[in-house]
C-alpha cells in the first residue's frame, strides 16, 4: 500500500481490470499492475464474472508488473471452476511474470498464448 501524496491516505490497489467481449462467448480479462494479496480479490471477482456463460476466457497478463502467490491462487481457482475454458496470454516480453508461470508449472493447467490475437487464432483452429 502506498501513502497518497504524504497525506496519510491509502491509494487504491494498483491493479486495473478490464473485461472485453472479443466475440460471442469469448471474453478477455485484461490486467495491468500488481497482482498480489491486496488485488487478488478483484481478479477473483473479475474471473468469476467472466467465466459465467463464456465458452472461453483469456487472461491477458502482458501489463502485469508483479504476480504473487495470491494472484496465482486466483488464476488456479478460475481453472478449478472453468477448466480448459480459461487461457493465459501476454507472457512474451513479460519476463518476470513468465518466470513465475514457468517456475510454478502453470502451463500444466493453462493453455498459454503469446498474446490475445494468438489466442483468437487458436480458437479458430
Amino acid at each position: 500500500m502506498r501513502d497518497g501524496a504524504g497525506r496519510g491516505e491509502i491509494d487504491p490497489p494498483a491493479l486495473e481490470v478490464r473485461h472485453e467481449t472479443l466475440r460471442s462467448g469469448v471474453v478477455a480479462v485484461r490486467l495491468a499492475g500488481e497482482l498480489d494479496t491486496d488485488t487478488a480479490g478483484r481478479l477473483h471477482e473479475a474471473l468469476q464474472s467472466a467465466i459465467l456463460g463464456a465458452r472461453a476466457v483469456v487472461v491477458d497478463l502482458a501489463a502485469v508488473s508483479y504476480l504473487g502467490s495470491a494472484g496465482v491462487s486466483a488464476l488456479l481457482g478460475a481453472h478449478t471452476r472453468a477448466g480448459d475454458r480459461v487461457h493465459l496470454a501476454g507472457l512474451e516480453g513479460n519476463r518476470s511474470v513468465h518466470k513465475v508461470v514457468d517456475l510454478l508449472g502453470l502451463t500444466r493447467h493453462f493453455v498459454v498464448h503469446d498474446d490475445v490475437p494468438a489466442f483468437l487464432t487458436a480458437l479458430r483452429a
